[in-house]
């Protein structure tokens, strides 16, 4: 995909430190009015784009643009495939799961599976997805495992429906199996759909009542990494190379850990983060509201190792959520409840 956003190098001197850059993500609506004026500003002067050169931290490369229009449906929480081809995203409700070119064209729907779009994960091979759906019988909501094919859309069930399934099934390092959380044990699934890589990170990192659980699937050994008194923790996110974990803890925001137990540190109140490829940064979206809707959102890039944050989208009035970096890292999709849509904005 061709960018058509300009860039203007040369328009600072390099001793000119001009950058975007927050210590911590904001905490309140006058925080993110002031920041997202600052930003405006600062696009305006350099051109739309500051001189990559400048900033070693991710900034925005132009305006967002519609990448999914919304057809009269609201568009959600879209993820790239690793190979950087396909884009997965939900509709409202995260009511099934749709398909498109990496460059929006060609949708297509894989499931209408209800709540199939929450939390749904691809295999390492852009092959499969792995998702929770749900089914309602006699009025209680049971959830369901199951694999789904992209290329000839056949779902396969791995798991029946259930009330004692917790928090969201994940494939293994190396794709070639499924790990879910079943009566608080892991349990581990197998098809004869998947492929196995070699060489791959044995383990797998879970929540389940208030703690994170490094488990390796060779020696069937668990170690709690950390715990936060039982306070739910969700959104867990591993880092590409799987030495890092981002997740968010009720109440208390957003943290990464490293995935041996040590370096546990406080990235402020952003939500689900999406790694970039450089192991370093995390796109989250900081949402505000009144206590009963969504009034706005933006994107910032955290880096994880000094929890300095970067505004992403203080050039523009959408709403943006839910992050999704690409696999190259030249782009982030997001939704817009505003309109349904999906927007894709370049990184640099």
């Amino acid at each position: 995909m061709a960018s058509s956003y300009g860039h203007t190098s040369g328009f600072f001197s390099s001793t000119q430190n001009i950058q975007i850059m927050i210590t911590l993500l904001p905490k309140n609506k006058k925080q993110i009015h002031r920041r997202r004026l600052l930003s405006a500003f600062l696009f305006l002067i350099a051109g739309m784009v500051l001189p990559a050169t400048l900033l070693a931290q991710p900034t925005a490369g132009g305006e967002p643009s519609v990448l999914i229009p919304s057809q009269g449906r609201f568009w959600v929480n879209a993820q790239w495939s690793p190979d950087g081809q396909t884009l997965a995203f939900s509709a409202e409700n995260f009511n099934g799961i749709w398909l498109a070119n990496a460059d929006g064209t060609q949708p297509r729907q894989l499931t209408d599976d209800m709540a199939a779009g929450f939390g749904f994960t691809w295999s390492p091979d852009s092959r499969f997805i792995l998702a929770r759906p749900s089914v309602m019988e006699n009025r209680r909501r049971f959830q369901q495992v199951k694999l789904y094919d992209v290329q000839t859309l056949a779902a396969e069930t791995l798991l029946a429906p259930t009330r004692s399934l917790h928090g969201l099934p994940s494939f293994t390092p190396d794709g070639s199996q499924v790990a879910m959380v079943v009566d608080r044990k892991l349990e581990i699934k197998s098809s004869a759909r998947l492929s196995q890589s070699p060489n791959a990170n044995p383990a797998v990192v879970y929540a389940i009542d208030g703690r994170l659980i490094n488990a390796n699937l060779i020696t069937r050994s668990d170690a709690e990494i950390t715990a936060f008194d039982g306070r739910f923790i969700f959104n867990v996110r591993i880092s590409p190379d799987r030495q890092r974990v981002v997740f968010q803890v009720q109440g208390k925001g957003l943290y990464v850990l490293n995935t041996d137990g040590s370096g546990l540190t406080h990235l402020g109140h952003g939500e689900y983060a999406s790694w970039m490829p450089d192991n370093r940064h995390v796109v989250v979206s900081v949402v505000e509201d009144n206590g009963q809707q969504i009034t706005g959102g933006d994107l910032y890039a955290v880096d994880v190792t000094t929890g300095q944050s970067y505004l992403l989208t203080g050039h523009t009035s959408l709403t943006a959520l839910k992050p999704a970096v690409s696999p190259c890292s030249a782009w982030v999709v997001f939704d817009n409840p505003d309109d349904g849509n999906l927007y894709i904005m370049a990184l640099q």
